[in-house]
């Protein structure tokens, strides 16, 4: 009796809603979401931006800590072979590619500054400080931008759950949006590369 009064309101629902009856579904968290992703690529790319300017700045003198130049410059390659519109950060696996590739350049920035940081050439060089320090600051916005669009993708998800939401939901094929928080196959949350504590290991 329970499944036939469900399957009722649904095709009630996919009637109303082919019919043009019902308004499509947009929930107010999708805007929330949209805003918070905004704010993640921004960030993004500020640090992709300082990212050039490191290179640009090490690069000509680079010599043993070529590798990590050319780690830094793959992975910022990569990133920019990736679409980031809104509609492909929706799907699971172009996310993950994000997540993954973002977390290669951090990990291969923070290499690179603690190396050049310990070369004389740059540990005092005005230009190189000023570098480490913006990327501190971004990395820390970086941060609290992904938690700020995690927290929103939370209260998205679980509006997906609630009647007559999660009717609708299953009739337009609308799936619950991917967390920068956990990466695949995990249960906890994966650390973020904090540029601001590696000033601390920079003889400056």
């Amino acid at each position: 009796m329970r499944k036939a009064i469900a399957w009722a309101v649904m095709s009630f629902v996919a009637v109303a809603l082919l019919g043009g009856c019902l308004p499509r579904f947009v929930p107010a968290d999708d805007v929330e979401v949209s805003a918070a992703l905004k704010e993640v690529l921004q960030q993004y790319q500020k640090r992709a931006e300082l990212a050039r300017e490191l290179i640009t700045l090490v690069q000509p003198v680079a010599n043993r800590n070529d590798a990590l130049v050319a780690a830094v410059m793959d992975a910022q390659a990569d990133l920019d072979c990736i679409r980031t519109a809104p509609e492909t950060m929706v799907d699971r696996v172009a996310f993950e590619r994000f997540e993954i590739s973002q977390r290669q350049l951090g990990d291969a920035l923070s290499r690179l500054l603690v190396e050049s940081g310990n070369d004389r050439r740059f540990h005092k060089a005005p230009r190189f400080r000023s570098l480490a320090r913006q990327l501190g600051g971004v990395d820390r916005q970086i941060d609290v931008a992904r938690q700020a669009y995690d927290e929103a993708v939370d209260r998205y998800n679980a509006s997906l759950n609630v009647f007559p939401r999660d009717v609708e939901a299953r009739i337009l094929a609308v799936h619950e949006r991917p967390e920068f928080g956990l990466a695949e196959g995990t249960t906890t949350r994966q650390p973020r590369t904090d540029f601001g504590s590696l000033r601390g290991s920079m003889r400056v």
